[in-house]
């Protein structure tokens, strides 16, 4: 009985660790949330991925308010998320804004990750509410 109790108790530690590691990204939160680009300290930028699978985008800095809305779909094996529409409303130099936006990132660690490497620019960080 001992054994069976051990063996029991190890798979159910087993199958929970799988559960807190996350999915292949290390997500372990579902992609439906809200998010936070911390490019630009003055303003806040929001990225609101809805269950519905639309988006919306709000920056405010000052009395300045922008506002962008989309679709986006996921890709659970690959973490890929494509937000088509997404917009880059911050400033950023011309050169940075050809070569690295783009409207198609990743899923990883509960962040939406568009360019490794250069995080803040473009990354949008889950907001824990």
């Amino acid at each position: 009985m001992r054994k069976k109790i051990t063996i029991l108790f190890c798979f159910i530690f087993i199958t929970s660790c799988k559960y807190f590691r996350g999915d292949n990204c290390n997500n372990t939160l579902p992609i439906v949330g809200k998010y936070e680009n911390i490019y630009d300290k003055e303003a806040e930028n929001i990225l609101i991925i809805k269950k519905d699978g639309t988006f919306e985008q709000v920056f405010t800095k000052g009395d300045l308010v922008k506002t962008n809305k989309g679709t986006w779909k996921f890709f659970k094996e690959s973490c890929y998320v494509k937000l088509t529409n997404l917009k880059l409303l911050h400033k950023l130099p011309q050169r940075m804004e050809d070569n690295f936006f783009r409207e198609n990132g990743i899923h990883r660690l509960n962040n939406i990750v568009f360019v490794e490497g250069l995080s803040f620019e473009f990354n949008y960080y889950r907001i824990y509410e």
